[in-house]
């Protein structure tokens, strides 16, 4: 079961990017990410509820919550760093450089987490690395000939700053679920159980961080949200979606078999940019994106 249900999370993680690609331009990235977790919430408290009154409140502690809030911060910056890439970058080509997180997560956790990566996975790394210069070499704008393939633009080095965040929240979200584990050993195997409560956690720390910040920087934005509130809808409903497969597919078997599935949001990526956005750009980028999938996949398995 639970190859289906990490389809069924890249396939929401893909529509939340796309709704949220949709809305970039129109309302600020603060307030677009802002939208991702308030409208997240509603749906998210229940599920705890339901699960605080099946069983019982949880044992917490002021390090599981520093976990929670290094993640959310973490998450914010990568979030809001993505959907500006969207505002200066193709889709396709973002989705893609964000991908090079199961990269990163092997170079950061050798050098920071004491994690080293097999030498497939360093095979993977190398590709990735090709992968990502000759997809820049299929852009239509930087210098010309081979200099192109090492000049990174706003966007893509967006992008890539999104994989980055992602990668530390990714550990900060572990630190957390591993807090979590201890303080309540009647958890036992059900790591859902521990992510759910990590991630309402997370989620009300994400939204009054980023309510504080439009309060005091762009409170303007906010007039914004009863004529785009459908569209925020869907993306805080497929965040919760998303996010919450992305957990059940961790707890069913590996994380690195669940990551190497949710790899089809790249490829539902470059549809919607050829079929919704028409970036045709994207198609001198395929074989660099070839590259980059078949790195990931090495990494993964690595």
């Amino acid at each position: 079961m639970w190859v289906e249900i990490a389809l069924v999370a890249g396939c929401m993680q893909t529509a939340r990017n796309a709704f949220a690609r949709s809305l970039a331009g129109k309302v600020s990235p603060t307030l677009n990410s802002w939208s991702r977790f308030a409208f997240n919430f509603p749906l998210l408290a229940p599920l705890i509820a339901f699960l605080v009154w099946w069983d019982r409140w949880p044992q917490l502690s002021w390090t599981f919550l520093a976990y929670c809030a290094a993640t959310g911060v973490t998450q914010i910056l990568g979030n809001i760093a993505l959907i500006e890439a969207f505002n200066r970058a193709n889709f396709a080509q973002s989705i893609i450089l964000h991908k090079l997180e199961v990269a990163f997560t092997a170079v950061i956790g050798m050098l920071l987490f004491s994690e080293n990566p097999s030498l497939l996975g360093w095979a993977g790394i190398g590709v990735c690395s090709v992968g990502t210069l000759v997809m820049n070499l299929g852009r239509e704008r930087g210098p010309e000939g081979w200099r192109r393939a090492f000049h990174f633009d706003v966007g893509a080095l967006l992008a890539l700053a999104c994989a980055l965040f992602i990668v530390f929240a990714s550990f900060m979200l572990k630190a957390a679920n591993i807090e979590f584990v201890a303080l309540n050993p009647w958890v036992g195997a059900d790591r859902f159980v521990a992510a759910a409560h990590t991630l309402f956690h997370t989620v009300w720390m994400e939204v009054i961080l980023l309510t504080v910040a439009l309060l005091v920087r762009q409170p303007q934005e906010f007039r914004l949200v009863p004529v785009h509130w459908r569209r925020m809808a869907l993306i805080g409903a497929t965040g919760f979606g998303g996010s919450l497969c992305w957990f059940w597919s961790y707890s069913l078997t590996l994380v690195a078999y669940a990551k190497a599935v949710g790899q089809i949001e790249a490829v539902l990526a470059i549809i919607l940019a050829l079929v919704v956005w028409r970036e045709r750009e994207i198609v001198r980028q395929l074989p660099g994106v070839a590259l980059v999938m078949a790195g990931i996949v090495l990494v993964l398995v690595g």
